[in-house]
């Protein structure tokens, strides 16, 4: 036998063994991409007085042959895929923040997440701003307008203003039909990217259901779905006792008892002079806040009322309080992001950027967190 042929015929025979390996099992894609050639530079051929052979698959050759080298490549190849997904090259800050929130989750640390609008787009649903938008060009509102007066902080007035134009049983109605069907698919959500890597609570101010029926999906249902304005200690208490509740922060879209969508419910819900700290959902994020790293992803983070109650703790506990992030995509505007960024920390926020309209990024930066977490 040819000594290419024996070379070969001996990898052959290890397949099965290597195939068991723990170490080479657990880098599935990553020895998928070196035997595709996705991985550039790395080819094994076998030079004889007949000729060249390449040997395949090189994955196992290589983890055969030479298991120092095939960790080196893989060593390499996934810090190559950590400065892509987390965009280090174009935000070097995002590497600092990155860590941080990796540290906190690995050492167990209470961590929720903070889950709004925009993980639910990639299921099929429509942005808030853009639903809202297309609300107020039906309502025969200057559509251009309303989306510079959402985009200046003035969503809760505009929103007020479409449901008044269109009356509350029309924009309940053609909510549901714009967030719910069949043709709303939960598990393209980045919400599936949760599994694994927060197992407690978590917080929405979604209307929607993409999130629970995402984690439904992966057989991962949540425990209790207790709502903001409920005069209740229990999604506290199941944080700490490890439970996954999910808290509805503002209700269903048909439940007026414990919705905050109009303008008059939102003064209702949080104050209407300044927050009213008597007041349940106020009081809760408080505790929430103070006591929990949050990490908000899918929010727009620009005048929503919980954070008002995050800048004010802020102000006045900023020695106490514990970390929080966000995972945010950048204005493009370099003053804007500045702006930006400096509004954030006086929030004690501290965000991982991503390019405007790279949405799959947050899918990406979860998948590399729960990769390092373990």
């Amino acid at each position: 036998m040819s000594t290419a042929k024996t070379i070969l015929a001996a990898i052959e025979k290890s397949a099965e063994l290597i195939d068991s390996h723990h170490d080479y099992q657990c880098n599935e894609d990553f020895n998928r991409r070196l035997d595709e050639g996705d991985i550039e530079g790395y080819e094994l051929i076998l030079r004889t007085p007949d000729g060249e052979q390449q040997i395949e698959p090189i994955s196992k050759a290589i983890f055969f042959a030479d298991q120092p080298t095939y960790q080196q490549i893989f060593r390499t190849d996934q810090e190559h895929a950590k400065n892509s997904n987390l965009w280090i090259e174009q935000f070097p800050e995002n590497e600092g923040t990155y860590d941080e929130l990796l540290g906190i989750i690995k050492r167990h640390s209470m961590v929720i997440p903070f889950i709004g609008a925009g993980f639910s787009v990639s299921a099929g649903c429509p942005s808030w701003s853009n639903y809202i938008a297309d609300q107020a060009r039906k309502a025969e509102m200057n559509e251009e307008e309303v989306r510079a007066r959402i985009q200046a902080g003035e969503q809760e007035i505009v929103m007020n203003e479409v449901i008044q134009a269109q009356t509350l049983p029309v924009f309940s109605r053609d909510f549901q039909r714009a967030f719910q069907g069949p043709r709303i698919t939960p598990s393209l959500s980045p919400s599936a990217e949760l599994s694994g890597l927060f197992s407690g609570c978590m917080i929405t101010t979604n209307f929607d259901d993409v999130l629970e029926n995402c984690l439904e999906s992966l057989s991962e249902p949540f425990r209790e779905k207790p709502v903001g304005n409920e005069n209740s200690g229990r999604f506290v208490r199941a944080v700490y006792s490890g439970y996954n509740y999910l808290l509805k922060l503002h209700g269903g879209i048909d439940e007026q008892r414990n919705r905050v969508l109009t303008l008059e419910e939102y003064n209702a819900a949080y104050g209407e002079n300044g927050i009213n700290y008597n007041r349940p959902i106020p009081h809760l994020l408080r505790k929430i806040f103070g006591s929990f790293s949050v990490v908000f992803m899918g929010c727009s983070l620009i005048s929503d009322r919980y954070l008002h109650i995050l800048k004010e703790l802020y102000d006045t506990h900023q020695e106490y309080m514990p970390r929080h992030f966000a995972v945010l995509n950048a204005p493009i505007d370099e003053a804007e992001l500045r702006a930006r960024d400096q509004f954030l920390a006086s929030h004690g926020i501290s965000p991982i950027w991503f390019p405007e309209g790279e949405w799959d990024s947050p899918s990406k930066i979860l998948k590399q967190l729960k990769l390092d977490k373990f």
